[in-house]
């Protein structure tokens, strides 16, 4: 079942990054946005806002170059770029950036969550997963959050109480995984908007 997300800077006046430092990089720029944003809608109970991460690419196209890939999620997982050690897996996230969401879906012409989290798993550690989102939860070996490590599955609920969404967890409280309306997105365990969501994550391994 497809996640509903709002890109948290297409609601922000293009004054509101005009009066950042210049010396930050947009990244940075958003990145503070954001996590401004968010604090000001939990003080006053705003539910359901979430800061997703856009993963595509303005052109459309995937980047190519280890170094731009490596730039590109230090800045959005806002690490070091001696953090970003598996290319790999980032190198993968990028060929599906610009893939639009699809029920049912498996490769960068359409992929949706679960599809996504058993790419990720087979092409990056070899390992197999069930295809949908209620087996692959019932498959994860449950960890806390605290515990969570790079390929670790998040697993949340859209209504109700079931799981029928799923992300794959990549560093510093991130997680990757296909949205609806936005494709790739990257968002935070920490977003209020992901705790109220949150069911179990674990780990396939």
């Amino acid at each position: 079942m497809p996640i509903p997300v709002t890109p948290l800077e297409n609601k922000i006046p293009f004054t509101a990054y005009q009066n950042l430092p210049v010396s930050l990089s947009m990244g940075s720029k958003l990145f503070f946005i954001r996590t401004t944003l968010a604090a000001f809608f939990a003080a006053i109970g705003l539910a359901g806002y979430s800061q997703a991460v856009q993963v595509r690419n303005d052109s459309g196209v995937p980047l190519t170059s280890q170094d731009e890939i490596v730039n590109k999620y230090s800045q959005l997982l806002q690490v070091p770029k001696d953090s970003i050690k598996n290319i790999q897996l980032y190198t993968l996230i990028e060929q599906y950036s610009g893939a639009p969401y699809k029920y049912g879906g498996n490769d960068p012409k359409g992929v949706d969550c679960s599809g996504f989290s058993c790419v990720i798993e087979q092409q990056v550690y070899g390992i197999t997963i069930p295809r949908s989102t209620t087996t692959q939860a019932s498959a994860a070996k449950t960890k806390n959050v605290s515990d969570l490590k790079e390929g670790d599955l998040v697993f949340l609920h859209l209504g109700g109480t079931k799981v029928n969404h799923v992300g794959v967890y990549l560093q510093n409280g991130y997680f990757v995984h296909a949205t609806s309306n936005l494709g790739i997105v990257l968002d935070n365990m920490s977003d209020p908007d992901t705790q109220a969501k949150f069911i179990s994550c674990g780990s396939a391994k």
